[in-house]
C-alpha cells in the first residue's frame, strides 16, 4: 500500500479493516500485543532482579577475598577471577536491558499502528505528550537509566581485575 510505513505495510498487508470480523480482530490483536508488552516488563523486572543478586553475591566474593588472609598473589588471583565473572555478568546485562529496550520500542510501534484502527488511540497520545521521548525533562527511557548499573558495576570489576592483576603480577603492593 502506498504512503504507508513499512511497519503499517506488514500488520496489514490487505488493507484497513473494513468488516466489522476485520475491525474486532485488529481490537483483539491490540489487546494481545498490549498484555505482551506487559509481560515483557514483568520479564523485565524478573532480569533486573537476578543480576542485583548476582552482582551482590560477586562483590560480596570480592569483598571476602580482599579482607581474607593469605597470600597477596593467592588472594589477587581469587580478586581476579570473581572480577571476571562480574565483567562477564555486568556486560550479559547490560546487553539484555539494551535488547529489553528495543523489543519494548517494536512492541509500541505495533501497538501504535493497531490503534491507527481504533477509535481512541491512548498510547500513540500519551507518546505525543511524552514529545515521542526527544525531550528528556519531559520523558526518559528506562533503558536509559537501567544501563547505568551495568555499567557502573563493569568499571569497578574492572578496576578490581586491574588492581588484582598488578598485585599478581608483583607491580602492586598494596
Amino acid at each position: 500500500m502506498p504512503g504507508q510505513d513499512r511497519v503499517t505495510q506488514a500488520l496489514v498487508p490487505y488493507g484497513p479493516p473494513v468488516t466489522e470480523e476485520d475491525k474486532e480482530r485488529i481490537f483483539e490483536l491490540y489487546k494481545l500485543m498490549v498484555q505482551s508488552s506487559e509481560g515483557l516488563v514483568g520479564r523485565r523486572q524478573g532480569v533486573n532482579t537476578f543480576f542485583i543478586t548476582a552482582n551482590g553475591v560477586i562483590l560480596t566474593g570480592l569483598g571476602f577475598f580482599i579482607k581474607a588472609g593469605g597470600s597477596q598473589v593467592l588472594k589477587s588471583v581469587g580478586v581476579l577471577v570473581i572480577a571476571l565473572t562480574g565483567l562477564i555478568l555486568a556486560h550479559a546485562w547490560k546487553s539484555l536491558i539494551v535488547s529489553f529496550g528495543q523489543l519494548n520500542t517494536g512492541k509500541f510501534a505495533v501497538i501504535n499502528r493497531l490503534e491507527r484502527f481504533l477509535p481512541a488511540a491512548i498510547f500513540y497520545s500519551e507518546w505525543e505528550a511524552l514529545e515521542r521521548g526527544q525531550n528528556p525533562k519531559v520523558y526518559r527511557s528506562s533503558t536509559s537509566r537501567e544501563i547505568w548499573a551495568p555499567h557502573l558495576l563493569t568499571a569497578l570489576y574492572a578496576l578490581a581485575a586491574t588492581g588484582a592483576s598488578l598485585v599478581a603480577v608483583g607491580l602492586w603492593k598494596p
